[in-house]
Formats: C-alpha cells, structure tokens, sequence
C-alpha cells in the first residue's frame, strides 16, 4: 500500500512536469498547491499536514493572478485530494483541521473563476455551491464513519465488561466456596479472629462483584482505617504491629486510598515472606503538602514467596506515581522497609 501511495504522488510530479510547458509559468503556483493536496492525502492523513497543505491551497487562490486555464487542469487532482483529506479527518482528527480543509474545497473553484472574463460573480456563485454541496457531503460520509467507529468501541467495551462479569462470578463461586470452608471449620475450632477474617475477604468479594456489575454505593478505605487493619494484623499472627500516626492526614480519596493499600501490601508481605519477624512498625507522618508512609519489620525481607499471586507492591508502584507520589522498598537492618510518599490534600 505504501509503494503505491508513492507511486501516486510520483505520476503527479511528473505530470506537473509535462504539462508545464502547456500552462506556461501561471500554471506553477496552482501546480505546487495540487501536488501537496495529492502528496498529503496519499501519506500523511494527519491533521498539521492537512491544515498546512490547506492553508497553502487558499494562499494559491488568493495570489494567483494569471487566465484560468492552469488552476483548470490541476483543479480536480487537487479537489480531490482535499475531498479525501476532509473524508479521514472528519472520521479521526479534531474539528479545526477538517473545517480548514473543507474551507480550502470550497474556495478552489475561486480560483479560476474569478479571472474568466464576462460575469465572475454567477460562475464563482454556481461552481462554489457545486463545490460546498460535495465537500458537505465528504464531511457526512467522514462523520458517518466516525460514529461507527464510535459504535464499534461501545461494542467491544460491553465485550470486554461482559467478559469481566464472567470472570468475576467464577472467581466468587470458587474462592468463596474455598473460604466458606475456611469460616466454617474456624467456627468449629473456636478461631473468632480467623472466622472475622474469612467473613471479611467474603464480604470484600461480594462488593467488588458489585462493583463490576455496576455503580454501587460502598465506602472507600483510606488512611483512617489503618488502625484496625494493625489491630487484626498484631492479633493474628505471632509478629506485633504498632501505628504511630499522630493525626490522620488530608489525602484525596485517591491517595487515601492507595495509601490504605500500600500498608495492606507491606503487611501481607511480612505474612508470607518473613515469617520469622517478631515486630512489625507502622509510621504515618505530614509535612511539607506530603505524607510519607514507613513499613518496618525485623524479619527478612520478600523472597521467592509463593507462585502466583497478583503484581503487589510493582502494581502499588504504579498507582502511587500516577499520583504523583513515590514507593520504595529494600532491606533495612536485617529486616524490610517499605517507604511511600503521596500528596497531601
């Protein structure tokens, strides 16, 4: 496709180059202007190049001085290149550009009507609305396109949420089958805090199967929440927790968030990774329109840890620097530090 796209605009030079001698010197101007149109509708289709070649298109009508036979004989190839320009950025481009090039179609036949001796104004009258008549219907058939395309993507969007709702319900059906067993046999062995944990992780799924199925009405965890989630992590496991926040940060709900998270992931970590961690440090501090987040245990720090398993602190990474924020982890006197910054409110 490309080689003959190159082809065209090649035949287009060299015709210019033999019609020269025809059309004489006056026939330069609407020449160059017509072999741009062809050359950017063949290659670029992009809408700087399209604003430019237009702009130099009206530039052509406004100078040209000469008969009208030259802008005559170049006239189609360049109504024509424009007319397919207007065509691809009414489908794809921003407004400006496909209105510069449709200006530019409609004022072409200009250029040679106002230099046909006799009545100029009925001719330039009769072929400009000749002319605006097509490139109106150029545009239609590019804004045509771009509502299918437009269709075409809400098509492949449901696709892809229907797909998700699938997905999600099979997960739900089979951990919460899983974890069930876990509440179960923890209410048998009288384990209060592992029962309320597998309730919890049941109650996080339904929400976030509601969540996928639509708009829900459902509180965001944040920083506020860090308290209790130190709380259970110190009373289910043999590492203990401590927080130190003197007061609760002003986050957006996005940083809020993300820094709940964070805090959630460092602790996980300390569950699967160091085992052997006997205290564990929570600091919370603002200062400077920052807020800086510290996990510490004196455990060691994540190894291969088990296979599978969601992108963790890598995924958390991202989130934080889309908000314009920090995360750092490593070693840090034997045991592991995870350190984050995140704007303040």
């Amino acid at each position: 496709m490309t080689a003959l796209k190159v082809t065209l605009v090649v035949l287009v030079g060299l015709l210019s180059l033999c019609a020269l001698p025809v059309t004489g010197p006056p026939g330069i101007v609407p020449g160059v202007a017509a072999v741009a149109a062809v050359a950017v509708a063949a290659l670029a289709r992009s809408p700087r190049p399209a604003t430019a070649v237009a702009a130099a298109s009206i530039l052509a009508d406004v100078v040209y001085s000469g008969p009208p036979q030259p802008p005559a004989l170049w006239a189609p190839f360049e109504y024509a290149a424009l007319t397919v320009l207007l065509v691809v950025l009414a489908r794809r481009a921003p407004a400006p550009a496909a209105v510069a090039v449709g200006l530019a179609a409609t004022a072409l036949p200009l250029r040679m009507s106002l230099h046909v001796p006799g009545d100029r104004l009925e001719a330039s009258v009769l072929l400009v609305g000749a002319a605006f008549f097509t490139t109106v219907c150029a545009a239609g058939a590019g804004l045509y396109l771009r509502l299918g395309d437009h269709r075409r993507r809400l098509a492949d969007e449901r696709a892809r949420r229907a797909h998700r709702l699938d997905l999600a319900r099979d997960l739900h059906d089979l951990v919460a089958h899983e974890v069930t067993g876990i509440v179960i046999a923890a209410q048998a062995a009288g384990l209060p805090d592992i029962e309320a944990a597998g309730l919890r992780a049941l109650d996080a799924m339904d929400r976030m199967v509601g969540t996928l199925r639509g708009p829900v009405s459902q509180r965001i965890h944040g920083v506020e929440d860090l308290p209790d989630v130190v709380r259970r992590f110190s009373s289910t496991g043999p590492a203990v927790a401590s927080l130190s926040m003197p007061e609760v940060p002003k986050m957006s709900d996005e940083a809020s968030k993300a820094a709940y998270h964070v805090v959630i992931e460092a602790l996980t970590n300390v569950r699967r990774h160091a085992p052997a961690a006997t205290a564990v440090t929570v600091a919370v501090t603002s200062r400077q329109g920052r807020v800086e987040l510290v996990v510490t245990n004196d455990g060691s720090g994540p190894g291969p840890g088990r296979a599978g398993g969601g992108t963790g602190l890598a995924g958390l990474d991202e989130r934080v620097r889309a908000l314009g924020g920090d995360l750092h982890a490593g070693p840090h006197d034997g045991g592991w530090r995870v350190t984050c910054h995140l704007p303040a409110a």
